[in-house]
């Protein structure tokens, strides 16, 4: 076979549907996927005749879809096995899956009983429920119906708001094969195209049609996928029956691996327009010299928190916990201390991240806390050495043992010893507008983390343009047109730096408002109004405390960039001028 690119989207696929999906306190399994190559215990397959050797056993719980695949002079065909097939089983005990990915092997018939598999012509078959299935057993399995496009779980329909094929190759990789002694070869395109003209999907709301193809050696095709599972989920309405979970009882089908540090590599994450290709080598950097905490740091709206959950996603494949700093915090919030246990009984009770030490913590806006006091107990810990809590096992006992933080994994850790798992550390994130006004950290904890700079972007009329095509692939950004948005945020950027966050947030209040927007024109009478009320409502907020000449620079820039008239000129300035100190 000819050798094949990696697969370049779909590892960043699970991650993002891993995370969209832990937003909405669900998760999705991976069918087959902890075996690699591997078919696992007595799973074997019969290449005389495309299916299982001992069917009896394999094929109720299988850890691949089988499917065998003929070339003739007509073309390339899927034929089945035979029967409904039970594609795959997860772990339903949770109550908590909201999609399924399983593992589909082509057996390539070359001859009479002689069918070829070839691992590299593997294809990912993904369902995505509308909220999570029945909660089940640790290993329930999901039968399918190809002609009618029914999924059974537990015996019963399953409903799915989407599905499709994941093409994990590029389509113009060649297999060769021989045929009645006669060499033949057939592409990874022709085999996928085949799976899907007789692989029937019947998404909720949809009628039944060929299961879609989803080109993850694409990026467009990766949005698309993306934009697909959205939509149908918005389109659904609201979840009607959600299990509730917490981070505690996330029970991941896949095993976790602990990545070498030489190993480490976080990829750009493309959801995130506009971070500078600097940002993820110093990520990357920072973690691969050791650096085993990450403090994200710049102005507001710049994508920090969602890149904190990125790095968090790609180092634990979607077990981590989220906090938000805030004032009130002391370290028994974080670290633990005593507190009531009913009876009269008191004591220790561990915090958010001694409950969470099997995982990333990303505490978000962390200058809003006193640092050093809320965490200043970690401090001996992030150097890499044992600390020992003011705190005892037995609160009645003076010579009960003391409560003690490990630095490294303990697998075998005693009562007393709380031992971080490999994959925790801390990933924080700071505003730079805020950490002048608010609490700071001492030098000596901050040189625990690696911090890195989360800047606006520099070419602000890009990011409007990249962020306008990838809402609309069919926009077409004007020749040598300028824009007039662009222009003003740099002007506030001069005065005070904003992410694209609220940028973001005024294109849509714009849209809203002036339902023909043009970005890259000329401002038109309707769309001034719009931009004024735009402003008003989601950047004059972030402009408090400016300074007065500050001010009057802005509202000369409005109306520079805007082309304001005498009306429009005064309005702005006086919004301008109420922001200012």
């Amino acid at each position: 076979m000819t050798d094949a690119s990696p697969r370049a989207y779909e590892d960043e696929f699970f991650r993002w549907f891993a995370t969209w999906l832990k937003d909405k306190g669900l998760q999705f399994s991976r069918c087959g996927f902890k075996t690699g190559k591997g078919l696992g215990n007595r799973h074997a397959i019969d290449l005389t005749t495309g299916f299982w050797k001992e069917p009896s056993y394999s094929a109720s719980k299988p850890p691949r879809w089988l499917y065998r695949i003929e070339s003739t002079k007509s073309g390339v065909r899927a034929v089945r096995p035979g029967g409904a097939p039970n594609l795959g089983a997860i772990n339903a005990s949770q109550g908590d899956k909201a999609g399924v990915v399983f593992r589909l092997v082509p057996l390539v018939l070359q001859g009479a009983n002689n069918f070829l598999r070839e691992d590299d012509f593997e294809v990912h078959v993904l369902f995505a429920f509308h909220g999570a299935t029945p909660t089940g057993s640790s290993s329930e399995s999901f039968s399918f119906d190809e002609n009618s496009g029914e999924l059974r779980f537990k015996g019963e329909r399953q409903p799915y708001i989407a599905a499709g094929l994941l093409g994990i190759r590029p389509r113009d990789v060649e297999l060769q094969i021989d045929s009645g002694g006669q060499q033949r070869k057939i592409t990874y395109g022709e085999v996928i195209d085949a799976l899907a003209a007789d692989i029937t999907s019947a998404p909720e709301g949809s009628a039944a049609m060929p299961i879609q193809i989803f080109d993850l050696c694409k990026e467009t095709e990766f949005d698309r996928l993306k934009k697909a599972i959205a939509d149908a989920w918005a389109a659904a309405g609201p979840v009607k029956a959600a299990a509730a979970t917490t981070d505690a009882e996330v029970d991941f089908d896949e095993e976790e691996e602990t990545v070498a540090p030489e190993s480490l590599s976080i990829p750009e994450n493309t959801d995130l327009l506009g971070i500078s290709p600097s940002v993820y080598r110093q990520i990357n950097a920072a973690l691969k010299s050791g650096k085993q905490h990450i403090m994200l740091y710049g102005p507001p709206g710049t994508g920090k928190t969602t890149l904190a959950r990125w790095i968090a996603t790609t180092l634990s494949g979607g077990r981590w916990t989220l906090i938000t700093g805030s004032s009130d915090w002391s370290s028994q919030d974080i670290i633990g201390g005593y507190q009531p246990l009913g009876g009269g009984v008191v004591g220790f009770i561990p915090g958010v991240l001694l409950r969470n030490f099997d995982r990333p913590l990303i505490i978000d806006e962390l200058n809003r806390c006193d640092i050093d006091k809320v965490i200043g107990p970690l401090f001996t810990v992030l150097s890499g050495q044992q600390t020992t809590l003011p705190y005892r096992m037995n609160i009645d006992k003076p010579d009960s043992q003391q409560y003690v933080i490990l630095p490294e994994s303990k697998p075998l850790a005693e009562a007393h010893e709380f031992a971080p798992e490999p994959s925790w550390r801390i990933i924080a994130t700071i505003n730079s507008i805020d950490k002048a006004a608010l609490y700071q950290m001492s030098y000596a904890l901050s040189r625990r983390f690696g911090w890195v700079y989360v800047d606006v972007p520099l070419d602000t009329a890009g990011f409007i343009a990249g962020y306008l095509r990838r809402e609309d692939p069919a926009w077409a950004e004007p020749p040598n047109a300028a824009c007039p948005l662009a222009q003003f945020w740099s002007a506030i950027n001069s005065v005070r730096a904003l992410g694209p966050a609220p940028i973001i947030d005024t294109i849509k209040a714009v849209r809203v408002i002036e339902g023909q927007a043009d970005f890259f024109a000329a401002p038109s009478p309707g769309m001034r109004e719009a931009l004024l009320d735009a402003i008003d409502m989601v950047l004059l907020p972030l402009l408090d405390g400016i300074t007065m000449q500050d001010a009057q620079f802005l509202s000369n820039s409005a109306v520079e960039a805007f082309g304001f008239d005498a009306n429009e000129h005064e309005r702005i300035t006086m919004r301008m001028v109420s922001m200012a100190v």
